[in-house]
């Protein structure tokens, strides 16, 4: 008798600690990837970021998404292929004037002519 409460015990402690988290974590995974839209910007497994540019279903064949990683460079794969988005489109995202510009040349030649007086040095 006691090696069954034993036994069930460790079964119990099992399903908690090891089980149930990734069933948790597939569970919320599955979630994202259901509401994954255009224009969100995802993590892949791979490790890259990318955008998403075109969601395609499809009866005889799975679901591909359209990854733009670079302008101009699109990846096509399966939603399984997104770990994680990264951020949801926003709406500053699409306005041009929210964008605000930094001019780093002066710094960069300030910078260079310090370079070049301590290299003289």
């Amino acid at each position: 008798m006691e090696y069954i409460t034993v036994l069930l015990a460790v079964v119990a402690a099992f399903y908690f600690i090891l089980l149930r988290p990734v069933m948790a974590q597939q569970r919320r995974h599955r979630r994202d990837i259901s509401t994954l839209a255009i224009g969100d910007e995802v993590l892949t497994t791979a490790g890259f970021y990318a955008t998403v540019v075109e969601i395609n279903t499809y009866e005889d064949r799975p679901m591909e998404i359209l990854l733009e990683v670079a302008p101009g460079v699109i990846l096509r794969g399966t939603p399984t292929a997104v770990e994680s988005i990264a951020r949801r489109p926003e709406a500053s995202d699409t306005d041009p004037s929210a964008f605000s510009t930094v001019d780093t040349s002066a710094q960069t030649a300030e910078d260079a002519a310090d370079a070049a007086s301590h290299a003289d040095r």
